[in-house]
């Protein structure tokens, strides 16, 4: 039986030509988290997840295979290549794993900020793809200004960049394919070379029936999720008082101190110390108790 209590994953940096990435919780194979506190201190997510399964996950997970999200905290200071990941359905047409993934803005974006997401009215595969050769491929997605707080679903197969001067909070499928579209004519200053380009697979991953995107933001007291698609949701929510919250058994709950921070402690067992920009995997099934060090605002996302 699991030993049940918040679960801090060790950081791991990712660096890239444009910024750095912080990957929170994962459980990918080339970069699996390693637990940093309580008994089970030193074990990968995989193995814990292979061992104790629904005991650490929740029953949702049974049906999706491992642990099912990928958790990161992503800093550019260039913007990243326009590009677009599989879906379920594109994935048969031009490989690799499905990624949905979604962003929420951190504190630390700069003034002017912005995110692309989508194609503009009318765009068709041969209009997109002309655009990539001749230079226009950036007036042809759609543009928004972001600032704290502020919310982007990214289903897979919509095209998409991050802008330069964002600090983002994302929550995904666990997965590492991307298709770049196009890279703004950088070259990678070590090597002098360009990055690679994926036109092909990228044009087949793109799903052209998904509705227009729409730009949401964190309303303090917002009864509904800000996010709730079939792969998690996720919602934010401030915490001024001690107060116990229910894991229900269906899923585990990735939570971040977007905030301030914190002590928490799953049936009342040993508390686990929460600061700000932290994360804790907190498994199915347990009561959790939060008891905020300061005004506390958490960011949180289950199956």
């Amino acid at each position: 039986m699991m030993r049940k209590y918040p679960i801090k994953l060790a950081p791991q940096v990712r660096t890239a030509l444009w910024g750095r990435e912080i990957w929170l919780v994962s459980a990918y194979p080339s970069q699996p988290s390693v637990v940093e506190n309580g008994p089970y201190a030193g074990r990968t997510l995989p193995e814990l997840a292979a061992e104790f399964g629904e005991g650490l996950m929740g029953a949702k997970a049974a049906e999706k295979g491992g642990f099912p999200l990928l958790v990161k905290v992503i800093e550019a200071k260039d913007r990243l290549s326009l590009q677009v990941h599989p879906s379920e359905t594109t994935r048969h047409l031009c490989g690799g794993d499905p990624k949905t993934e979604m962003w929420y803005v951190l504190d630390g974006c700069e003034p002017g900020a912005c995110i692309f997401a989508g194609l503009a009215d009318g765009v068709d595969a041969h209009a997109l793809q002309r655009s990539l050769h001749d230079g226009s491929a950036e007036s042809l997605v759609k543009r928004f200004a972001v600032g704290r707080g502020d919310v982007m679903f990214i289903p897979g197969g919509l095209v998409h960049a991050i802008g330069a001067g964002c600090r983002l909070y994302e929550v995904q499928q666990t997965s590492d394919t991307t298709w770049r579209l196009h890279d703004w004519d950088r070259v990678d200053a070590k090597t002098g070379l360009p990055r690679k380009l994926h036109e092909r697979e990228g044009l087949a991953a793109i799903d052209w029936t998904l509705p227009p995107p729409t730009l949401r933001h964190d309303c303090a007291g917002a009864a509904q999720p800000l996010v709730d698609c079939r792969h998690f949701s996720f919602s934010g929510m401030s915490i001024s008082m001690p107060e116990t919250l229910s894991i229900d058994a269906d899923s585990c709950r990735i939570l971040f101190a977007d905030e301030g921070g914190c002590m928490m402690s799953a049936d009342g067992g040993e508390p686990v110390r929460v600061e700000e920009g932290e994360c804790v995997l907190v498994p199915a099934g347990v009561m959790l108790t939060v008891e905020p060090c300061t005004c506390l605002h958490l960011l949180s996302a289950s199956l």
